[in-house]
């Protein structure tokens, strides 16, 4: 058996392979921008292999996905040696410019961005391909669309420039942009259409508030995102069984809001059954092992008896992982499981809690710092090496990192678990170094300074230690300054800061007095807890005071031009906000106290209290609003007087930027400022950074306070107001702004002034 077997093998075999023909070229025709060799590099056929027509069907695939050809023949010729495969193509042409004819509200650049992000930017010199051409004029659509377009056409060019080479023009008419200008509901529901229609973010109806932001613009390719948050909001609402029809879109014709002729615009058409409304059930909880069930009950804002509520579940699921996240575990899951009872019109919850093991920090690196040493980073970081990874604390410890002014975030910390032990973290935080050194000549004008010259260096990072050094020459027509600083922010490696300042200074106070200054700061501080630091410096100082006895002062400091001031000024602060320089979040809130008595060797005794709140919010991207209150007062001590010097002198674009400097406050029968006892200032500010990454910063603003004497009330109908615009341009070589500032101001301060003013600054109000 086993012989006939390989008899019939060896017959067999033989037979088969005499019959299997071999490749014996390839023939390529109808080339001749694409070179013979790329050709066969995209052929899995090759002479002298045996001849498949499957794999030559794949190979005519291969070759018509390369975009290279038009047209593409593959046959199989019989000659007595094999097989010749010849290959005919008809080569697609190189396109040689491509150009977008735009209108005015979707620009080439927009086109080129958008071409990118789909992976069908097209380049010159590249090959033409029909469906490449396609898929380009589908994306423009597409952008045109969104832009609220819809009668938006784009048609495509070609025109033949040359052997084999095509100019492709891109036309596009834009048409008129439609707008929506009803959104009616078809259905039962008591929840007033208003809401309803916010809910549609991307097809607003036509109003003010939807124009200026763009929302009012018909995007019948967002109506399906749109009718998903319809649902999401009735199910806020506590109907949960609620659908939603497919909308109908009307054209109608309605006015603008400027009220000119009718136009049209789009009515949308949204068939609603709200369904019955669900109140919460029964809540429950299970799976918690590190936390304390009441504790996260607390976080549960879901009452028995009240409407359901799905935002408020979304809510306590984000709390209950932020809690677990804080303390360690990364990895926990929180997944709600809701139980409808249609019969008696409940919703009962079970958080579910998969708690997993609590992840650790393994290794922390720094990135980019080359001249600031690692230690003076990593010493402000609240969470170490070996430490479980809270993720708070590490939070916490970026935005303290960003406060130091030494070094900004290049991205966000790159955090990866070990694949092979998900429970260690390791985490590279990547920095950019700000400009540390400020060596600078310079002479300028500003309110406060007058015209001046002045030679200065100053670095926050001194041999790359986080120590401060300051060195100041200032001369100018109303101020002189020499000034010599050093703070060493961590004494001995202990988060305590201690500076030492030297100073003497001239100040010039236009129509009120002229005051010298010499003497020296002594300051130490520390952190207390978290972001809760404290401040206790000693002050002393000699100071000569030059003024017009005619201007109407108490003649009881006629005799009072030379004295010393000794004081002693705590404060306490807390503050989150991200950077000293370019502030967009965060909070402060401080307490300070100047106490000057004779009893500490000067010649003066006050106490001057101050209590100021800042609030940074960010409300979109490089949009921001910023708010600060401050309030403060001075009072002498025994029998003394205070000095007129020592009041409080406000405008300028330190506190009320719009009025000329040290104009606002008390007057005498003359018509002098003598300066007020307590004072409070508001301003408010809505910031807009013009670009990624741009040093221009647009500001509208909002000034109000005044100063007055002891006797007087402070009143918010009695005060002075500055409202305007101001450009900020952030030096970062100067680690200061330049500004640009139009106001308006009301109360005038004297009759024949102007209510309009035009400032330009240096530095921040607040």
């Amino acid at each position: 058996m086993r012989k006939t077997i390989l008899f019939c093998l060896l017959i067999l075999v033989p037979a088969v392979l005499a019959a299997q023909e071999f490749i014996d070229r390839i023939e390529i025709a109808g080339n001749e921008k694409v070179a013979r060799d790329t050709i066969l590099y995209y052929l899995s056929s090759k002479e002298g292999d045996y001849y498949n027509e499957d794999m030559l069907r794949k190979d005519f695939k291969v070759l018509w996905t390369t975009g290279f050809f038009a047209n593409i023949k593959i046959e199989g010729l019989d000659t007595p040696r094999g097989k010749v495969v010849r290959i005919t193509v008809e080569e697609n042409p190189v396109i040689k410019t491509i150009t977008y004819k735009t209108g005015k509200k979707v620009k080439e650049n927009d086109i080129v961005n958008k071409l990118k992000e789909k992976d069908a930017y097209l380049l010159p010199y590249s090959y033409y391909s029909a469906n490449k051409i396609q898929r380009i004029q589908k994306t423009i659509t597409d952008l045109l669309e969104e832009k609220g377009l819809q009668a938006a056409k784009v048609d495509v060019a070609t025109d033949k420039k040359g052997k084999n080479e095509v100019e492709v023009v891109f036309k596009i008419d834009e048409g008129p942009k439609m707008r929506v200008g009803e959104i009616a509901f078809e259905g039962r529901t008591k929840i007033p259409e208003s809401i309803l229609g916010e809910s549609m973010k991307e097809n607003q109806k036509h109003s003010l508030i939807s124009w200026i932001t763009g929302k009012d613009v018909f995007k019948e390719n967002k109506l399906t995102e749109g009718m998903q948050l319809l649902k999401n909001k009735l199910q806020e609402n506590g109907y949960m069984e609620a659908t939603i029809g497919e909308p109908r879109i009307e054209e109608v014709k309605k006015r603008t809001i400027f009220g000119f002729k009718k136009q049209p615009m789009k009515k949308i058409i949204v068939p609603v059954n709200a369904g019955y409304l669900y109140r919460v059930g029964d809540i429950a909880i299970e799976g918690n092992k590190a936390t304390n069930t009441e504790g996260l009950r607390g976080m549960i804002k879901l009452v028995k008896g009240e409407i359901y509520n799905t935002k408020a579940r979304e809510k306590a699921v984000e709390k209950i992982g932020e809690l677990y996240r804080n303390g360690g575990y990364m990895f926990a899951q929180i997944t709600p499981v809701e139980s409808l009872d249609p019969k008696r019109k409940i919703v009962n919850v079970n958080f579910n809690i998969n708690e997993g093991e609590i992840a650790f920090l393994r290794k922390l690196d720094f990135k980019g710092n080359s001249y600031t040493k690692d230690k003076v980073i990593r010493r402000e970081m609240m969470i170490r090496e070996g430490d479980p990874f809270r993720f708070a604390l590490f939070k916490d410890s970026i935005l303290r990192v960003r406060q130091l002014g030494l070094v900004d975030m290049d991205k966000d910390p790159d955090i990866r678990p070990d694949p092979e032990k998900p429970t260690e973290f390791d985490v590279t935080v990547g920095v950019k170094e700000l400009q540390r050194n400020n060596i600078q000549f310079s002479a300028g004008y500003s309110g406060y300074d007058g015209t001046f010259v002045a030679l200065s260096y100053s670095t926050v990072n001194f041999l790359g230690a986080g120590e401060n050094l300051e060195l100041t020459l200032q001369y100018g027509k109303r101020v002189k300054n020499y000034i010599f600083g050093f703070t060493e922010p961590y004494l001995l490696d202990l988060p305590i800061n201690v500076g030492l300042n030297l100073h003497d200074s001239y100040q010039f106070y236009p129509g009120l007095y002229e005051r010298k200054g010499k003497g020296f700061d002594f300051s130490v501080g520390g952190r207390l807890y978290e972001y809760w630091r404290a401040n206790l410096t000693y002050s002393y100082e000699f100071v000569d005071i030059t003024y017009d006895a005619n201007l109407g002062y108490d003649p009881y400091y006629f005799g009072l031009t030379h004295y010393n001031i000794s004081s002693l000024n705590p404060s306490i602060y807390r503050s989150t906000i991200d950077s000293p320089l370019t502030p967009t979040s965060g909070s402060l809130y401080m307490a300070s106290l100047q106490f000057s008595g004779s009893f500490l060797g000067g010649e003066i005794d006050m106490i001057k209290p101050r209590l100021e709140w800042t609030r940074y919010q960010p409300i979109m991207p490089r949009h921001s609003i910023g708010l600060h209150v401050a309030y403060q007062f001075i009072k002498p001590l025994g029998n003394s007087s205070i000095p007129y010097w020592e009041r409080f002198y406000m405008g300028g674009e330190r506190d009320i930027r719009g009025y000329e400097i040290y104009q606002i406050g008390p007057r005498n029968e003359l018509g002098t400022v003598i300066g007020g006892e307590k004072s409070l200032i508001l301003n408010a500010e809505y910031i807009i950074q013009v670009g990624e990454g741009s040093p221009l910063y647009l500001i509208a603003f909002y000034d109000r306070g005044n100063t007055v004497l002891k006797n007087q009330k402070l009143s918010l109908k009695n005060m002075y107001s500055s409202t305007g615009l101001e450009a900020r341009i952030f030096v970062p070589a100067l680690r200061v702004p330049f500004r640009l500032i139009f106001a308006y101001n009301n109360p005038k301060i004297y009759s024949d002034d102007s209510n309009f003013a035009f400032r330009f600054a240096i530095g921040t109000t607040f």
